[in-house]
């Protein structure tokens, strides 16, 4: 039997500590679960309660159990700071697959919120390829760059300035071209850059447009044609290389067109036969257009240099030049704002004597006087010296003609260029020209009955009755067949005899005075000396021409070929010497073969056409001769030398543009009969005559200034071949079947 348990005694007391530990567990526990650390009073308590029990129960060890250490940690980290993470790079979104066109182009993407971002593109970085934009709380970005160079993969880039990170991606960009010759006036020309190769477009408000293709540098520039004066509004669109994709269309552009060339300058001084010292300055001026630019060059026997250029203010220009010895033919042009320019002024002589008294070379050359000297010292050696000679009172008026001053043929290897382009443009004229005339002339000109057959280009299977298909034009047809010369046949349709004497001067005549039409001539007694010289001129090429024939029929053994008149050829000599006073042609595209030489019938072929070489040969050599002559005569003194150039000029015009005409291969012209013998001595022929003749012709100041007159004029000639070729194959395949 157990003993009975006394209060206060020693059970009691395990049963209050036991009790007490129990609490103090389930506090723990309870704190444990919540996470959170025990307020002030519990720990007191339970601090209280375990020092009781360890009082009374020395061997457990209920601190480390219960109260130890690592409750207490578990609540720290709560009150540490959390780390802040690392930046993170900006990210673009998709940029345009296709061809940006238009501007400005949106760039967007995402970085870290708060992250500045600089958005650029290209190569270099400027306010209008550049900006710069703040992440939003969502970490969006989008900013708008103005413009971007054009080109393909142009590379765009976004930077984060916190961490210079950096997203990137490429456009293909073309923006619209630059018209560069806005709001000035045009001769209908219209310039300005694009992208390298481009080829642009401009389209004027009237829908009229032209394209031509941007150089490595990008400056491009067109005409457009069809344009009347004005002014206008133009814009301008380009396909580049890289896409097949059209830019946007520019800004629109005012132009004011002007394709009025100003009238011609006049020079008031220095008066005509002035003479200035070797080195003096030569002061020029006179009148002109208001805004126009004056350019004086000064010409001598061994060519023309550009003396000096001045602008017209007023209605007045002045300029100063200082030329080596020599006499002078000095003349001007101007160019107005548009590149219009005019025809040459009166022409003012003007000599530079050359210096006296001087023993020592100078240490540069000089240029030499016309005469052959030794080299020229310089004028401050010494006082000027006399005149070489004075004033012819008769020279009154003699520059008033521009037969008087013509351009020698240059043979140099500085002139290489220029004949190179003469023979560019004989070639260009014989394929678009001369060949197309013939085709066009053999369709229309051949009988109805006829048009079935076949006709090649150069005449080969052709029936005989087709060989004078074109005489109509130019008058009857000659018995026998086809004659040998453009003036081969009887004036009426066969007449070749019986024509009265006076008939030959009195042609002449009349053939010297039309030509006279291709230039201006004011002085009436300058007038009078120049139909002068254009007769001889006439009559030389007429003479050489059936002298020809005839040596040549001689050479035959044939019957000598026969001289008839030919009235109607005037028509032709009246229409190229207006044409060329129109096209404002310096020197004139003439034509003078007003005789004819018939052959005998029953020649061949093969005699005809070499009948018609030799008369085409012989008349271009006379005018070749002609023209070497002119480089060699001294500058005219007075009205005999100046008839005498005007002689020589006006024989090799007359002879150079009679061949060119002559040589045509059609009609009765004697180019046809040559071909008819021979193609290729046609062919060499031409290219020959037609390079010498746009040699003679190139020295047209509206043409080599502008170009728009060239471009005017390749369009004629492209148009008229293909008008003439289409007729051809309508005539050729579309008839017969028909």
């Amino acid at each position: 039997m157990s003993p009975p348990v006394r209060p206060g005694g020693s059970t009691g007391l395990r049963v209050a500590v036991r009790s007490g530990f129990v609490l103090a567990a389930l506090a723990f526990a309870a704190g444990s679960i919540a996470g959170l650390a025990p307020p002030a009073s519990a720990q007191t308590s339970t601090s209280t309660s375990t020092a009781a029990a360890s009082l009374s129960n020395p061997s457990r060890t209920a601190p480390q159990d219960f109260t130890g250490p690592a409750p207490a940690d578990t609540g720290a980290p709560a009150d540490t700071p959390t780390p802040t993470p690392t930046p993170g790079p900006p990210t673009l979104d998709p940029l345009p697959s296709g061809l940006v066109t238009s501007f400005p182009l949106t760039v967007s993407g995402t970085a870290d919120p708060g992250d500045v971002i600089d958005v650029s593109g290209g190569s270099s970085t400027n306010a209008d390829t550049s900006c710069t934009v703040t992440a939003g709380s969502d970490g969006s970005f989008r900013c708008a760059l103005r413009r971007l160079p054009d080109g393909p993969g142009v590379p765009v880039r976004a930077v984060s300035r916190s961490s210079g990170l950096a997203d990137s991606g490429r456009v293909d960009v073309l923006s619209p071209p630059a018209i560069a010759s806005a709001g000035g006036a045009s001769d209908g020309g219209i310039r300005g850059t694009a992208y390298p190769g481009a080829s642009v477009t401009v389209t004027a408000e009237t829908g009229a447009s032209c394209t031509f293709p941007a150089d490595s540098g990008g400056n491009w520039g067109c005409v457009i044609a069809g344009l009347g004066d004005g002014r206008h509004t133009v814009t301008a669109t380009q396909v580049a290389p890289f896409s097949s994709t059209r830019s946007a269309r520019s800004a629109a552009a005012n132009v004011v067109i002007d394709t009025v060339a100003p009238p011609a300058p006049t020079i008031t001084s220095p008066s005509p036969g002035t003479s200035v010292a070797a080195g003096g300055s030569i002061g020029f001026g006179g009148a002109g257009e208001q805004g126009a630019t004056v350019t004086v060059y000064a010409s001598t026997s061994k060519g023309t240099t550009v003396a000096c250029t001045g602008t017209v203010s007023g209605g007045a220009w002045s300029c100063a030049a200082t030329l080596p010895s020599g006499d002078y033919v000095a003349s001007a042009l101007q160019r107005d704002a548009a590149g219009n320019v005019s025809a040459g002024s009166n022409p003012v002589a003007v000599t530079v004597e050359a210096a006296s008294g001087a023993t020592t070379p100078p240490k540069t050359p000089t240029t030499p006087a016309p005469a052959p000297a030794p080299a020229v010292p310089p004028a401050t050696t010494a006082p000027p010296s006399a005149p070489a000679g004075p004033t012819h009172p008769g020279t009154k008026g003699w520059t008033s003609t521009p037969f008087t001053t013509a351009s020698a043929p240059v043979v140099s290897a500085a002139s290489v260029p220029g004949w190179l382009r003469s023979v560019g443009l004989a070639i260009a004229a014989l394929l678009l020209l001369v060949l197309p005339a013939r085709l066009l002339v053999v369709s229309l000109a051949r009988p109805r009955e006829q048009r079935a057959a076949r006709t090649s280009i150069f005449g080969r299977n052709r029936a005989a009755a087709e060989l004078g298909e074109a005489d109509a034009l130019l008058g009857g047809r000659a018995a026998g067949g086809l004659t040998a010369t453009a003036g081969a046949h009887a004036a009426g349709g066969g007449a070749v005899g019986g024509q009265p004497v006076w008939l030959a001067p009195v042609v002449g005549i009349a053939a010297a005075a039309l030509v006279t039409l291709s230039t201006s001539v004011q002085d009436a007694a300058a007038y009078v000396r120049l139909l002068l010289a254009l007769a001889i001129a006439i009559a030389a090429v007429n003479a050489i021409w059936v002298l020809a024939a005839r040596g040549m029929t001689r050479h035959l053994g044939v019957a000598m070929a026969r001289t008839v008149v030919r009235p109607r050829l005037l028509v032709l000599v009246a229409a190229t010497a207006i044409g060329s006073r129109l096209f404002g042609l310096e020197p004139a595209l003439l034509f003078g073969l007003v005789l004819g030489a018939v052959l005998p019938d029953g020649l061949g072929r093969a005699e005809r056409g070499r009948t018609s070489a030799v008369q085409l040969s012989a008349v271009a050599a006379l005018g070749v001769l002609a023209w070497l002559a002119v480089g060699v005569l001294p500058t005219p003194s007075g009205a005999v030398s100046a008839f005498l150039i005007e002689l020589v000029n006006a024989v090799a015009l007359v002879a150079i543009g009679s061949t060119s005409i002559a040589l045509l291969p059609f009609g009765g012209l004697a180019g046809r009969a040559v071909m008819q013998w021979s193609r290729p001595l046609w062919l060499a022929m031409a290219l020959v005559v037609y390079t010498v003749l746009f040699a003679l012709l190139l020295p047209v100041a509206s043409l080599a200034q502008t170009g728009a007159g060239a471009v005017v004029v390749v369009i004629a000639a492209v148009a008229f071949a293909v008008v003439a070729l289409s007729v051809w194959l309508w005539e050729r395949y579309v008839e017969p079947a028909r």
